[in-house]
């Protein structure tokens, strides 16, 4: 793969995750970038994630399979969801705020 200088390819680890990645999708590879100090999931050459866990362990693959673009639609309403609930948070607590200023006039 070119452009992946300072990159060690990890095709065996001690949890299998590499193998278990290529389970879901046999085009994944995991990569360590020695210079970033972290693993990179690629795809047919494009990074996919690099992963936030200073070691490859089941939260990795589960990170992959919540991430995947099959679950988009999923995970957009997810986000969507929560930012809704920390909007009406914080309009409550505004509001909150403006009847105790309001109360002290």
């Amino acid at each position: 793969m070119n452009g992946m200088k300072g990159k060690v390819r990890i095709t065996h680890d001690l949890y299998g995750v590499a193998d278990r990645l290529r389970e879901i999708d046999d085009r994944y590879e995991v990569w360590y970038d020695r210079i970033a100090g972290r693993y990179e999931i690629y795809a047919g050459g494009a990074l996919q994630i690099a992963v936030p866990f200073a070691e490859l362990d089941a939260r990795t693959v589960r990170l992959v399979r919540e991430t995947r673009v099959e679950r988009a639609e999923r995970l957009l309403g997810q986000i969507e969801a929560a930012n809704r609930l920390a909007e009406e948070r914080a309009f409550c607590a505004l509001r909150e705020r403006a009847e105790a200023a309001a109360g002290r006039f």
